[in-house]
């Protein structure tokens, strides 16, 4: 069935991954209506409850801090059995039961519970990402860190060396890796590999790096997909903002080397395309932001296909070689745009959104919101992008997705008919994948109105999407940018070999660089 297990790490990575999963849920279709084009096997794992009835839920394994789930219950409706009082024989004595005040479910929640329509959601509304979750979790998908606990001023879950040290230390005691992610890869048919959701500047990027390494000395030839998030508003304080780069550097590093495709995902510090309103001090509202590229980037990797072995139009492993073509391209580069699709239909001749692709000459698609800005840097007039780097970035490897559009029937003729263009195995320098559904991305009453029509009204509908991943040189430009941004916040033991690894990572996305292999299939 070519399953994708996903992992969660974290307060910020559970918010962009519950608007994920209510996406997904979203697909699900029903006797009187037409087929989906998403393949729900690849995402979710069908059961049984306690009362018989058949479940499909998440594969998916979470993690959070303590006090992180909010409302959400360990053992849900699905599995919960009623506990009958012991028997008063066993204890003539009387009994005290110290409780902690459970959180209150809010307000979305009830309706779900009780069937009832669901109020509007607002900012102030959310309080942990299980407020606007739409699905069950499997009880053995759930796991509290009681270690250390979410917004902790006293103890801050914030270096990139406790979230190491949080994980060998569970590792030890339990081996976590056999305990909370060999089940899900037990009951696969085809797995056909792994999406990993962590942040990438605090300590959870320390606790990803460690539990990659070991996922890739257990399961060796599997794909391990990271989308990297970064904290949506930079710290304020100079110190605090080298470690986050710092933290960043060390992730980077580690998953460059171990995971099969890293995409790093920052919210522009640059002013949002006109059609994008958002509340950046809302996770709620910028983890929206972030799904919806990531969802749209990876759907690919879901979506049925009649004409390709796999029935799949891209698994993840087709998508890591359009992008990874020297081997060592373990990076890639995420930008999007929004369509408003009944804009597009009353302007049929509208012409094709900014960043209109010309692959026949190798240039990177430009799209209006650029995810891709490792050192967060604030752009100012007449500086260069260290991001990005400056002049035309040149193309190794780039695959676009589009959805919802019209231009999705407008195809050109190297196209499969289940809408995937082929790769040009003939550039060997270059590679364009192109992968189109019709399906448009769901508005749902979870989702936050953070997408504006023409005329600065909330899009109420399904939207066309468009993204770009690309492997090119402004890669190489970030990953120096990076390191000699942060030499002076890395210990002397840290230093060489952090800097030499980004190094030659950077090396890999330079123009005219080889691998030294003497066959032309990288």
């Amino acid at each position: 069935m070519h399953e994708i297990i996903t992992l969660q790490l974290g307060q910020l990575s559970n918010y962009a991954a519950t608007h994920f999963w209510n996406t997904q849920e979203s697909y699900f279709t029903y006797s009187d209506q037409d087929e989906s084009p998403v393949n729900h096997d690849v995402h979710w794992r069908p059961g049984v409850a306690l009362d018989g009835s058949e479940t499909f839920l998440p594969r998916t394994v979470v993690y959070d801090l303590k006090g992180g789930f909010g409302s959400l219950r360990k053992i849900n409706a699905l599995y919960d059995a009623s506990q009958e009082e012991a028997p008063a024989h066993l204890w003539e004595g009387s009994a005290q039961v110290h409780k902690q005040t459970p959180v209150e479910p809010s307000a979305y929640q009830k309706s779900l519970d009780l069937g009832t329509p669901a109020p509007k959601l607002k900012s102030s509304d959310v309080r942990y990402w299980s407020d606007f979750s739409r699905v069950y979790y499997h009880p053995k998908s759930l796991n509290q860190l009681y270690d250390y606990e979410i917004n902790s001023s006293i103890r801050p879950f914030d270096k990139w060396s406790l979230g190491r040290e949080l994980f060998d230390s569970l590792d030890k005691e339990h081996d976590i890796v056999d305990r909370d992610f060999r089940p899900f890869v037990e009951e696969a048919d085809q797995m056909q590999g792994l999406q990993l959701v962590t942040t990438i500047d605090d300590a959870w990027g320390g606790f990803a790096t460690e539990y990659v390494e070991r996922l890739r000395d257990e399961y060796g030839k599997t794909t391990i997909w990271v989308w990297g998030l970064q904290t949506p508003v930079p710290a304020a304080r100079i110190d605090q903002r080298r470690l986050q780069l710092a933290n960043t550097a060390r992730t980077v590093k580690d998953m460059c080397e171990h995971a099969s495709m890293l995409v790093p995902m920052a919210l522009p510090q640059a002013r949002l395309s006109s059609n994008i309103s958002i509340d950046m001090q809302s996770p709620w509202q910028t983890t929206a932001l972030l799904s919806t590229a990531m969802e749209t980037a990876g759907i690919a990797s879901r979506l049925n296909s009649t004409s390709s072995g796999s029935g799949l139009q891209a698994p993840l492993g087709e998508l890591v070689s359009g992008l990874n073509l020297r081997g060592r391209q373990t990076m890639s580069r995420l930008q999007m745009s929004v369509v408003d699709l009944a804009s597009e239909t009353k302007q049929d001749t509208r012409a094709p959104e900014s960043g209109s692709d010309d692959d026949e000459a190798g240039e990177i698609t430009k799209l209006d919101t650029d995810l891709f800005d490792i050192l967060r840097h604030k752009p100012t007039p007449g500086r260069r992008n260290v991001s990005g780097g400056g002049g035309k970035p040149h193309l190794f490897g780039q695959t676009i997705t589009t959805r919802g559009s019209q231009q999705v029937s407008k195809h050109d003729g190297d196209e499969g008919g289940d809408g995937r263009r082929r790769p040009r195995a003939a550039l060997i320098e270059t590679s364009t994948q192109r992968y189109l559904t019709d399906r448009g991305f769901p508005m749902l009453d979870s989702f936050p109105e953070i997408y504006l029509d023409g005329s600065g009204k909330p899009l109420s509908d399904s939207f066309g999407i468009k993204t770009s991943l690309s492997t090119d040189t402004s890669v190489s430009a970030a990953l120096n940018a990076l390191r000699t941004t942060v030499a002076s916040s890395l210990g002397v033991e840290d230093r060489e070999d952090i800097s030499n690894e980004l190094a030659d990572f950077a090396e890999a996305y330079r123009e005219g660089w080889s691998s030294g292999s003497d066959d032309d299939d990288d």
